[in-house]
């Protein structure tokens, strides 16, 4: 069983989540609907995704798409189900808490 990260449920602490997204590259760990774990770096940046963007999370959803960036398409990730959640900077890797 995994064990959530203790803030997914929050909206502060997923408004924080988008706005990393937007600005920088992220690695994020969650349980996919099949119950296995999966480790993916994804973005919201501009100047990454192509032209035709996913939605982002809104006030009332629990789910936010990303860009893949290994996988170069979008994927749907649910905030109650990410484990971990850092920000890639310049080779610097910041856990948010």
């Amino acid at each position: 069983m995994a064990i959530y990260h203790p803030q997914r449920n929050e909206s502060n602490w997923q408004g924080t989540v988008v706005d990393y997204l937007t600005r920088y590259e992220c690695e994020v760990q969650f349980e996919k609907a099949d119950g296995t774990i999966r480790d993916m770096q994804c973005t919201l940046q501009d100047s990454i995704v192509p032209a035709t963007k996913g939605t982002r999370a809104t006030k009332n959803s629990n789910i936010i798409t990303v860009f893949d960036t290994k996988a170069q398409g979008w994927r749907t990730v649910k905030f109650d189900k990410i484990i971990e959640f850092k920000v890639k900077q310049h080779e610097y890797i910041r856990s948010i808490n």
